[in-house]
């Protein structure tokens, strides 16, 4: 495969991708599990991260990874496997209280970042499932209450920490960091349990809006307010604390110290994914995109940060300057398009997006991470090597593919889907 003109070449990819999804489709059924005991049994088929390209391990089922797949799915028409992953998420907080990291016996002390409930609601609102609609609003309940705000995430300031409940293998600052999905960082300087991340909060804060519009959906609208003022209440928290005025920007929260942490890192757009932040904290954000920018798309820092776990096993770093990752890109290119900021959305995923088509152009695949500095894939800081990926980073092709070729926003996209139906 020979790289070719730049949309052509997306082209190819979107409708390679749409065949990836069953390609890449994995059971753990009864049998499957009984083969492999670190598996958990999950009830439907999924179209896992890794599929027929990647490590054994990312053939398991992930809890924010799937999110994103979820939502090229659904741009993809492919609400079955939506609707089939949302089945078995459920599934797990029913067996569990909240959905591990994976389905995996070895995940089972962690959950991810709390996003896939946004995917639930977006499939409501393309299908109408009813029926779905009601157990979902259940677990989902039981996840946010029970989980997200049990006490050990909960901190003195009001937001949300990531945490542990015993993993046995890692050490525990690494198992926390691990909920994050940002296995490792330097961003939180060595224990986030000592931070209130700006993911983990703002995803939350749209896990309260996702309750609320189900309880409308449901005729529950005394709490569907009561879920709208907990969101806006941790909003209001984020941009009280993690809010710094003279930079401009948002910062990870040192809740233990009373303090921001002074990393800039991509995190800084989830308060615009979640519609935290003001018009005015959004323009100044935009801002900001040029400490990132580097020859190939956004890196997860501005620059590379020491690493807080020296003398930690294991504990290589890899979500930081000059990793490009596909989630974080997602993330800023939709917050900025979403306060209308379309030409800093576009700045901050053509070079990523170029980067992939170029990769996928000379190898017919799509890769975890990507070196944004010399457009490669071979990066100073990684925990296991470039490996093969579909999952999120095929999401970004689907997702960010038409906002560079098609000039559609990922907001207007996604909403595309819901009229389609």
């Amino acid at each position: 495969m020979t790289y070719g003109d730049g949309a052509d070449q997306w082209r190819l990819l979107d409708t390679h991708i749409r065949t990836w999804w069953d390609e890449d489709l994995v059971t753990a059924h009864e049998e499957d599990v009984r083969a492999d005991t670190n598996a958990l049994y999950l009830p439907e088929p999924y179209a896992s991260g890794g599929g027929r390209v990647g490590p054994d391990w990312y053939r398991s089922m992930f809890a924010w990874d799937t999110w994103f797949a979820n939502l090229a799915l659904l741009v993809h028409d492919r609400t079955d496997l939506v609707r089939a992953h949302t089945v078995n998420y459920l599934s797990m907080v029913e067996r569990f209280g909240f959905m591990p990291n994976a389905n995996q016996a070895a995940l089972c002390t962690r959950s991810q970042t709390p996003v896939f409930p946004d995917g639930i609601a977006r499939y409501l609102r393309v299908t109408g499932d009813l029926a779905l609609a009601h157990r979902a609003y259940a677990g989902l309940v039981t996840e946010y209450t029970g989980y997200w705000n049990a006490d050990h995430h909960s901190t003195a300031c009001g937001l949300a920490t990531n945490t542990d409940l015993g993993d046995p293998v890692l050490d525990p600052r690494l198992a926390a960091e691990a909920e994050t999905g940002l296995d490792w960082t330097p961003i939180y300087d060595g224990d986030v349990r000592r931070i209130a991340p700006l993911l983990t909060n703002c995803a939350l804060v749209r896990y309260a809006e996702v309750l609320a519009e189900l309880a409308d959906l449901l005729g529950r609208p005394d709490e569907a307010r009561g879920w709208r003022a907990d969101a806006e209440q941790r909003a209001e928290t984020v941009r009280r604390l993690c809010w710094d005025e003279e930079q401009g920007f948002f910062f990870d929260y040192d809740h233990m110290a009373g303090r921001r942490l002074p990393h800039w890192s991509l995190c800084g757009f989830w308060p615009l994914w979640a519609g935290v932040a003001t018009p005015e904290q959004a323009r100044r954000s935009a801002d900001a995109l040029e400490r990132f920018r580097t020859p190939h798309g956004l890196a997860v820092t501005d620059r590379p940060l020491p690493s807080p776990h020296d003398g930690v096993p294991n504990a290589d770093i890899q979500w930081m300057y000059p990793a490009g990752w596909a989630p974080l890109v997602i993330v800023a290119g939709w917050g900025l398009d979403r306060y209308g900021l379309h030409a800093a959305g576009r700045a901050a995923v053509e070079g990523f997006v170029e980067l992939m088509v170029r990769h996928y152009g000379s190898t017919g695949e799509l890769y975890e991470k990507y070196n944004v500095v010399t457009g490669g894939l071979e990066l100073p800081n990684e925990r296991y090597g470039g490996i093969k990926l579909h999952g999120w980073t095929s999401a970004a092709a689907v997702l960010l593919g038409r906002r560079i070729y098609e000039d559609t926003p990922v907001p207007d996209l996604l909403a595309g889907a819901e009229q389609r139906a």
